[in-house]
This record gives structure tokens, C-alpha cells and sequence, in this order.
């Protein structure tokens, strides 16, 4: 898997190329925690990640330190299909915050 990681100011855009999954997981989060504590919103650009599993639903549940707004960009049918089994089964999880025309990103 490769990570773009393209800051400007207080945003960051994260783009994966490369199915996200529990072998790519650990990367997925050291690329997360790399960033400079001044990024307050970080986008996960998931164009180039044909494939995702339970794993990047663990992915949005990472604590961040400091606290930053995450939205997700470019999601393919596979990835809403994930969304919409994971804001069924864990209604509390707040899932729903990251499908498109839902809940603004927090």
C-alpha cells in the first residue's frame, strides 16, 4: 500500500492506494499519527482503494490526539455498502456521519 498525504494549512487529504484492510491497518494509523497537530481535519480520499473491510471501520475509530474532524471522499459502492451494514449493527458508533449526505464529519 502507498499513502499520499497533501496538507494545506489546518487540512489534510490521506489517499490509500491499495485495499484497506487488517494488513495495512497499523500504516493506515502511523500515516495518521504522523500528521503535524495543526492538521484539525483530515480527509481519507478512498478513489484509488477498491476494497475496504471491518478494518477501516476500526481505521475512523482511532483516537486522534489532538481531536480532528475526518470525512471520507470518493467512496465507491463497496465502501457505502460497509457504512450502511456498520451504521445497522452499531447504530451508537455514529457511522452514519461519514456516508455521503448525512451528518456533517466530526
Amino acid at each position: 500500500m502507498n499513502i499520499t498525504t497533501e496538507i494545506h494549512g489546518n487540512a489534510a487529504t490521506l489517499t490509500p492506494r491499495g485495499d484497506i484492510d487488517y494488513q495495512h491497518l497499523d500504516l493506515l494509523r502511523a500515516t495518521l499519527h504522523q500528521l503535524p497537530p495543526t492538521v484539525t481535519d483530515v480527509a481519507w480520499d478512498l478513489r484509488d482503494t477498491p476494497f475496504v473491510d471491518v478494518a477501516a471501520l476500526h481505521l475512523l475509530s482511532t483516537p486522534s490526539d489532538p481531536q480532528r474532524a475526518t470525512s471520507l471522499t470518493n467512496l465507491q459502492p463497496q465502501h457505502r455498502r460497509l457504512l450502511d451494514i456498520a451504521c445497522e449493527l452499531f447504530p451508537d458508533a455514529d457511522f452514519d456521519r461519514y456516508r455521503p449526505g448525512e451528518h456533517q464529519a466530526a
